[in-house]
């Protein structure tokens, strides 16, 4: 296996010694791990793999099987006694060769994940455990562990723990940790279901907070979460009074657990974990900055981030082990503070696991402190809901997709608006259908843009520019017509292709050190770098902006366009909110973020793209052109509309409720009439319009978009196809509610036949209305 971590090899040593007995059992057997690219199932493939290359007299074959919905493929290899079949556990397993043992470990057990994944943890739980242990019998198995969880006890009264097997729970059926807890406890009720019918060789493991090496960082649970907080020199967040306690079990010693449950002759449910010391969470976080050694880190002691964690949360938890300690030997001798030392150990090990400065994971999940400057009084202000990607759009109806919270909320300190929360860019941008030259107000915007920059800052045959974030190249393609020398830079693979085989240079990445350093290397310093519409969508603009100065020369000019937040307020364009855009900015906030960045904003724009944008000029501290008079008067007018005002915020925010109701009211009574609905344009915007909305395929038939790339895609959440605009002839109908409306007027011109055979358009932004 891909596996080169010193302290994954020294558990893997100390699980395969405590095993010893075992080893005929595996010799020359299959096993089948259905979640073996998880957590648990990472070492449990990792433990057989070890065996075979050290110890068994035959090599025992393993059968990964993963939907890879939050397991990770990284580091799996397939060989000869490796197989990988990539596959949701709620459809049937196939396998034609015998299956000796079945391990299901597939799950979602960290709160934001199963909390995201609700009906899909449901699903596993029930569906999954259903078809995996037909396949037993099937197979007629000679052993079935299933991995059920300590959540099935819930929230245990005092007097009965430490909690033991026999223990039947308190636990909510409809709880925020029901998605997770029932299906565990109906996965149970299964196991001894077919046990008692099928007489088949049924185990039941019930883990205990589990920690160690392979555990996603960005997973919320309080080990990892402490832990890169602690490396990184924050505060680790400590949810509700940090009173409630729990015991950690190192990874090592339960798989030990698993494998000695798995292969006994005992067909029972165990506890697994370790049983001392019970300590409170802030103990922990305590014990934790002393191990890491950062003075910058600290505890802060706030409110948990959901329901999960504010209603739910477990006072006490606390296994005994009596039970598998005198059956099975049980004996978890990896104390906490070791097993704390080496999962510290490995995530510095790991560097590209989270912990580098330039890594993306380093930003994903929710935020703590702004990102800009550091400040920690957040204050939300808009909730869009749970919302899917904007731009990834569907392929198939019953296509699975991932939602995330889309909130914006405002630092005081530094007036920055932003997202609550991030994700990782590659599924944001590697794939992306949004392309620049597909309207003609594009094409007319940055084809000017062009012209006025090549004439303002003189530029010629001997000069670069830079577009980051160049999509299909339409800004370049402007510049290259002007005589100037382009490239590009952009990380969605297939746009990249399109602008190559118009000519236009670009490198296919982001917009990192890398990069610049590539371009110096291929073209020079840069006497323009642009970054149109992307700035606001780049995770970490203080690494940006450093390599945006070692690109450009001393006199050059980076230019920057973003989408006005004074506009959306203004204009009631909340629509342009969705997970691409992290930040939100006014003037004010750019100014403040340049000054630390050392450079100067010395022009401001106002120009109409996307609902209302600004282009800022800026040059490195100290440069030689002066100051336009325009920066001072836009930053005294967002002072006097109230911008550095939270008031202003939060009036915003209840404004765009009423619009909700209004768009509603709209579509609800259209079809009530039986009118036929369909959209025109699906832009971003339109996803988290229509999702916030709560408009799906059952008030909209479909949506018609020009760019081929979306047309026989559908919309996320909503489930509304895109479609070609010929699907509009002949379909007669009576609203076309335009999606991309700030290209309403383009679009009703172009559209004026439909209206005469008697279709009104919808246009729901700035204000509902019919025209």
């Amino acid at each position: 296996m891909a596996e080169t971590s010193k302290i994954i090899l020294n558990d893997l040593k100390e699980i395969s010694e405590k095993l010893r007995e075992f080893y005929e059992k595996l010799s020359g057997r299959t096993i089948v791990i259905a979640g073996g690219a998880g957590f648990l199932g990472r070492y449990l493939v990792l433990t057989i793999d070890y065996l075979n290359k050290n110890h068994l007299s035959e090599p025992c074959k393993v059968i990964i099987v993963d939907n890879f919905i939050t397991g990770s493929r990284d580091w799996i290899e397939e060989s000869e006694n490796i197989k990988l079949i990539e596959q949701d556990i709620t459809k049937p397993l196939e396998i034609e060769e015998p299956v000796d043992y079945i391990i299901n470990a597939a799950s979602l057990a960290s709160p934001v994940f199963y909390n995201k994944y609700r009906l899909e943890t449901i699903d596993a739980g029930i569906i999954g455990t259903k078809n995996l242990l037909e396949f037993a019998r099937k197979k007629n198995v000679r052993g079935f562990l299933f991995t059920s969880s300590s959540e099935v006890y819930g929230n245990p009264d005092e007097k009965f723990i430490p909690t033991n097997e026999e223990y039947l729970g308190n636990v909510s059926c409809i709880g925020p940790r029901a998605c997770y807890d029932e299906p565990k406890r109906i996965g149970e009720t299964l196991c001894v279901t077919y046990r008692d019918i099928y007489n088949l060789p049924i185990k039941i493991a019930r883990p205990f907070n589990i920690f160690g090496p392979g555990i996603r960082l960005d997973d919320g649970r309080v080990v990892p979460n402490a832990v890169v907080h602690a490396l990184k020199g924050k505060e680790i967040p400590i949810y509700g009074d940090g009173k409630n306690t729990r015991t950690f079990c190192y990874i090592s010693n339960a798989i030990v657990g698993f494998y000695k449950i798995l292969l006994s002759d005992r067909n029972e449910i165990y506890n697994v974990g370790a049983d001392y010391p019970e300590i409170e969470i802030r103990q922990l976080a305590d014990i934790i900055l002393g191990l890491v050694g950062n003075n910058e880190a600290g505890i802060n002691i706030k409110e948990g981030p959901s329901e999960v964690y504010k209603k739910a949360d477990p006072n006490r938890r606390c296994p005994d082990l009596t039970k598998i300690k005198l059956q099975l030997g049980y004996d978890p001798k990896i104390n906490l503070v070791t097993g704390l030392k080496r999962f510290i150990e490995w995530v510095k090990e790991e560097k590209n696991q989270g912990m580098t400065p330039t890594s993306k994971e380093n930003n994903l999940g929710y935020i703590n402190n702004c990102r800009l400057c550091g400040g920690k009084d957040l204050r939300k202000f808009i909730s869009l809901g749970n919302s899917p990607l904007a731009n990834n759009l569907l392929k198939e109806m019953d296509e699975k997709e991932e939602k995330y919270p889309l909130d914006v909320v405002y630092c005081p300190r530094c007036k920055t608006c932003q997202l609550s929360y991030t994700i990782d860019p590659d599924k944001v941008f590697r794939n992306y259908h949004y392309v620049t030259s597909t309207t003609q107000t594009f094409r007319k915007h940055f084809g000017d843009m062009a012209k006025s920059i090549t004439k303002e800052f003189n530029l010629g045959k001997n000069s670069l520019v830079v577009d980051i974030g160049s999509n299909d190249g339409l800004l370049l393609k402007g510049f290259k017509e002007e005589g100037v020398n382009i490239m590009g830079v952009e990380p969605a693979t297939n746009i990249v292709e399109i602008a190559r085989k118009d000519g236009v240079d670009t490198l296919n990445d982001y917009f990192n050190e890398n990069a610049a350093q590539s371009i110096i290397a291929l073209k020079g310093k840069a006497d323009v770098i642009t970054a149109n519409n992307v700035f606001a969508h780049t995770y970490d603009l203080k690494r940006l902006v450093s390599n945006v100065k070692d690109l450009l020369k001393d006199d050059g000019v980076f230019i920057i366009e973003v989408q006005y937040l004074f506009d959306t307020i203004k204009e009631l364009t909340f629509d342009n909110i969705y997970h691409e855009h992290i930040y939100y900015f006014t003037a004010t906030a750019l100014n403040r973020f340049f000054k630390d960045q050392r450079m100067d904003i010395i022009k401001i724009e106002h120009v109409n793209t996307h609902g209302g944008s600004i282009r800022v000029y800026t040059q490195k501290e100290g440069g030689k052109r002066q100051k336009d008079s325009s920066v001072d008067k836009v930053l005294k007018e967002e002072d006097d509309f109230g911008l550095n005002d939270f008031v202003t915020y939060k009036n915003f925010g209840e404004t765009i409720n009423r619009i909700k109701d209004k768009i509603k009211s709209y579509i609800a009574r259209a079809k009530q009439e039986n009118k036929k609905i369909v959209g025109y344009g699906s832009p971003a915007k339109a996803t988290t319009l229509l999702n916030f909305c709560e408009v799906n395929n059952k008030e909209i038939d479909f949506i018609v978009d020009d760019n081929p790339l979306k047309q026989g895609l559908i919309v996320p959440g909503v489930k509304i196809p895109i479609k070609s605009s010929e699907a509009l002839k002949g379909y007669r109908p009576n609203y076309i509610i335009i999606l991309a409306w700030n290209f309403a007027e383009e679009i009703i011109k172009n559209n004026i036949k439909y209206r005469e055979e008697g279709a009104s358009f919808i246009v729901p932004l700035p204000e509902p209305r019919i025209v």
